[in-house]
């Protein structure tokens, strides 16, 4: 009895032991060499160097701006190494960092041209294994060495994988995601893309003197076929890109005006003018003779709309026995410049503007479907994933040379818009009654 009166009374004693227990597996943030930024080259003997961009905590709290002088330092430092593999190359990574790697906090990968051309899936088969790195990290491609992407200076904020970010999420260019590529290059019918990001020096002030002025800049979209890149879109047939696969940016794109495909807005006379003012006038060319409308403006002709919202819809059907996709866009629409000196209180002005937009989304539509059917022949768009998804058993007759089949593949696209408001104002102040186009 007593020894069992004993062990009631240890036992609670036991429980709050237990209860008051630390963290056996914790790690310091002193203990701890957070990268942000990753970048990923091929050598010239094909081994992977890997860079990564480490930030220093300590550092943050700096008053300075990046590359300030006055002693002041920059909240990151770079380390890089070479292996065989992914693995191989942090681990050598490893032994020259004297705290432990921790990469949960990179935000964006940057893969160099090298690496891209000659192949990113082991690279992939790598990233989706490692334990801490999140598959919703960004990815992007850049022409040239992906390490000097890590070195730039961007002047708004501190670290430059910030300043990265957010430039991917204006969504300019539709973003991609470790999880989003490695799908691509696993799924069949579907080929990847990935943005693609440069540098551009930045004009330096005077309190700028010596900096490293260099800014990001989105320049369009890497195309893949299957792991390999194979061409860049620029950033216009980008644009076109993002509506095929239904990530329309909410952006500007300005149209001319009259269309091309329309017959121009007659001259009207001005009865205002001296005979050698009308002379100078009618000699002088468009937009910049006296009292011209949109006088000193570079494209005194433009319309800008503004996409508020936008899909796409896709459909597959046979026709003849060969299998057909039809794209269906649709898009809401303000006008937020009128150079043009289009009369917008006009009802019947704006039907025809809607189709004047609508032409303009189709053609860098089209566009961008040329480009990867005619010159990159890569499926980037998932049409061959759609039609595996709708017709499986014909899927299996074309799933061994799908690319000679992409190439062939009839895409139908449509596109209509509406306008649904002018802007705050009403007609442009530069231009009187009798000047407006109706």
């Amino acid at each position: 009895m007593r020894s069992a009166r004993s062990w009631l009374r240890v036992l609670p004693c036991c429980a709050l032991l237990l209860l008051l227990g630390g963290c056996y597996d914790r790690i310091e943030l002193n203990e701890l060499a957070i990268a942000d930024i990753m970048a990923i080259d091929r050598t010239e003997d094909g081994l992977l160097k890997v860079s990564l961009q480490f930030l220093i905590p300590s550092e943050l709290t700096n008053p300075g701006g990046v590359g300030s002088g006055g002693g002041l330092r920059d909240p990151f430092y770079i380390m890089e190494a070479t292996g065989a593999t992914l693995p191989e190359a942090f681990s050598l990574l490893q032994a020259k960092v004297p705290r432990r790697l921790f990469t949960s906090h990179i935000r964006v990968i940057v893969l160099g041209e090298e690496l891209a051309r000659s192949g990113i899936g082991p690279v992939f088969d790598s990233l989706t294994r490692m334990r801490e790195l999140r598959i919703s990290a960004d990815v992007v491609v850049t022409e040239g060495e992906g390490a000097r992407l890590l070195r730039a200076a961007p002047r708004l904020g501190r670290l430059p994988v910030l300043a990265l970010a957010n430039t991917l999420g204006q969504r300019i260019v539709p973003q991609r995601e470790i999880r989003q590529v490695a799908i691509a290059l696993a799924a069949e019918g579907m080929d990847p893309f990935i943005p693609a990001v440069g540098l551009v020096p930045r004009i330096e002030t005077q309190l700028e003197v010596g900096t490293r002025a260099q800014e990001y800049e989105l320049t369009g979209v890497g195309i893949f076929r299957g792991d390999r890149l194979v061409g860049f879109a620029p950033l216009d047939l980008a644009r076109g890109l993002a509506w095929l696969v239904d990530e329309a940016p909410f952006a500007a794109a300005t149209i001319e005006w009259p269309p091309e495909t329309g017959a121009p807005s007659p001259q009207l006379e001005r009865t205002d003018l001296s005979p050698s003012e009308a002379l100078i006038e009618r000699e002088a060319p468009p937009g910049t003779g006296p009292g011209s409308p949109g006088s000193g403006l570079k494209e005194p002709n433009h319309i800008t709309p503004l996409i508020v919202r936008a899909r796409v819809h896709f459909h597959t059907e046979i026709q003849d026995g060969q299998v057909v996709v039809n794209v269906h866009a649709h898009a809401v629409d303000d006008i937020v410049t009128n150079q043009a000196g289009l009369d917008l209180t006009d009802p019947k002005v704006i039907p025809e503007l809607e189709e004047a937009l609508a032409d303009s989304v189709k053609q860098r539509m089209q566009a961008m479907l040329r480009l990867a059917q005619e010159e990159l022949n890569a499926d980037v768009f998932g049409f061959g994933a759609l039609i595996r998804r709708n017709y499986p058993q014909l899927w299996r007759t074309l799933r061994q040379d799908w690319h000679d089949h992409f190439r062939r593949l009839p895409v139908h696209i449509t596109v209509d818009v509406d306008v649904r408001r002018t802007g705050l104002t009403g007609n442009p102040t530069i231009f009187r009654p009798e000047q407006l186009r109706k």
